[in-house]
Formats: C-alpha cells, sequence, structure tokens
C-alpha cells in the first residue's frame, strides 16, 4: 500500500463515508489532541488570558454548540463538500475556530474598555449559537425518539449522584469537588446515550474502538459506565496529584475531560431524538 492508498484508507474514507474510527486513525487524533492541548497553552499565554473555572463556564455553551454540529451532517441538511466539515473530527476543528473567533472579539471589545468583562458576551455568544442550531433541527426535522434525552439524562443524573454520595460517604476528596464531578457527570453522560442509543432503542452501533471491543465480548452498552470509570477516575486523580500546581494545564485537561465526554453524549442524544427512524 502506498502513502496515498494509507491515507485515503484510514484518514480520507472514514470522513468521507462516515464509517468512524480505526486504530491509526484513532491514534494519530489522540497524539494530535496531546499536541493541541499545549498549542492552547502557548496561545493562552499569547493572549495573556487565566485559564480558570470562570472561562471554563464561559466556554462551556460552546461545547454543546460543537457537539450539535454535527447533528447538522447527520440529518443531512448540508451536502458534500461542506458537509465533511460537520463530520468527526473535522467538527472540532470548526468548533474551535468558532469558539477562538468568538473569544477574540470579546477579549477585544474588553481591552478596548467597550464592555467590562469578556466572559459574558463569550457565554451569550455560545447560547446564541445553541439556539440557532437547535431552531434549524425543529424547524427541519421531524422529531422521532422524543423522550430519549430524559432517559439519558436521568441515567447519568442517577449514576453521578450514586459516585457523588459513595465518595462522599468513604471520604474520596478529589471525586466531590465540583468540576471533577462535572467531569464524571459529563462521561456517565456519555455512557448513558450510548447505552440507550444501543440498548434501549436499538438501531444503533457503537464507532470508537475501544468500546466496538468490550461491547462485543459483553454484548451490551452498559459496559460503557464501566469504561468510563475505570479510565476517567484515575485520570481525574494524576491531574490533582501532579498537575495541580500548574493551574492553566490544571484547567485546560479537565476542560478537555468535559469536552471528551459532553461532546459525543449530546451528539448522540441529538441523533436519537432527531435521526432514529
Amino acid at each position: 500500500m502506498d502513502i496515498g492508498s494509507f491515507i485515503a484508507r484510514y484518514y480520507i474514507d472514514p470522513i468521507v463515508y462516515n464509517e468512524g474510527y480505526n486504530v491509526v486513525n484513532t491514534l494519530t487524533y489522540a497524539i494530535i489532541l496531546g499536541i493541541s492541548l499545549f498549542a492552547i497553552l502557548k496561545l493562552m499565554a499569547f493572549l495573556k488570558l487565566k485559564v480558570d473555572e470562570r472561562l471554563i463556564m464561559a466556554t462551556a455553551p460552546f461545547i454543546i454548540l460543537g457537539a450539535s454540529l454535527r447533528n447538522l451532517e447527520d440529518v443531512h441538511l448540508l451536502s458534500p463538500p461542506l458537509s465533511y466539515m460537520f463530520i468527526t473530527p473535522l467538527v472540532y476543528v470548526l468548533a474551535f475556530l468558532i469558539t477562538l473567533l468568538a473569544l477574540l472579539v470579546c477579549l477585544y471589545l474588553e481591552r478596548s474598555g467597550m464592555i467590562g468583562d469578556y466572559s459574558k458576551p463569550f457565554f451569550w455568544v455560545g447560547i446564541a449559537g445553541i439556539i440557532l442550531v437547535f431552531a434549524a433541527l425543529l424547524l427541519t426535522q421531524p422529531i422521532s425518539v422524543w423522550w430519549a434525552p430524559i432517559v439519558v439524562v436521568s441515567l447519568a443524573f442517577t449514576f453521578t449522584g450514586v459516585i457523588y454520595l459513595l465518595a462522599h460517604h468513604f471520604k474520596i476528596g478529589f471525586l466531590t469537588m465540583p468540576l471533577n464531578v462535572a467531569i464524571l457527570g459529563a462521561h456517565m453522560f456519555d455512557a448513558s446515550s450510548t447505552f440507550t442509543a444501543i440498548d434501549i432503542v436499538g438501531g444503533f452501533a457503537e464507532k470508537h474502538v475501544v468500546p466496538v471491543f468490550f461491547i462485543g465480548i459483553f454484548n451490551t452498552a452498559f459496559i460503557m459506565y464501566a469504561l468510563k470509570l475505570v479510565v476517567f477516575i484515575p485520570v481525574i486523580y494524576i491531574i490533582e496529584r501532579y498537575f495541580v500546581e500548574e493551574k492553566d494545564l490544571y484547567y485546560v485537561l479537565k476542560f478537555v475531560l468535559l469536552v471528551l465526554g459532553f461532546g459525543p453524549g449530546i451528539r448522540n442524544t441529538l441523533e436519537l431524538v432527531f435521526v432514529h427512524s
């Protein structure tokens, strides 16, 4: 296989034909994500912007916006080649560029004295984007499994609540910190969306390499809850143990964990509502 065929098989075809992930592109995207973390840190330093919980909260709507943009392609509102930009992983690049543009504009307004705090208009720009995407979906698509969000949220809330209560009872402090609870909640939300789609609604399949392997072994997407906890509880502990002194990196890592949970979870849930037939 020559280089062109290799790139087409493992990178281009999965996007063009919406085939999902394979081992090669999964590892590649993981490496790109790692490099991107440090690029973001350099960008924040260049902008002289402190990475903290305020920035994370202000950026939170853009997580929902980025995830919901993916659904515009799911319902075939867009045609190639434009639609390719709305397929993972390119939709993450698109969401990042939208977020960065909004952030730069709001920072400029703050530093020119036109507004007092960049975070508030930045937050509301994200909300406005969500409203526009949801309006496009609601006005053009029939609602299918309307009850799916109720099930997904209920399951996620239940599992997150149980984890929090157990952590509180056994005095596992890092699992009761608000941002860490939000991270676990994000991944319980993602697990719940996958379980609901595959086991409750039916007609859906997982596309990521590792979950596909374990779902195949156990023959149920319920295993996603265990996978999430086995992976992300140690990750959160490592961040709290070794990165707490590096505040910018500390919060960037936590933000990435939120994106990796809420992003796929929101996309999956909206796909159940607007796509399934």
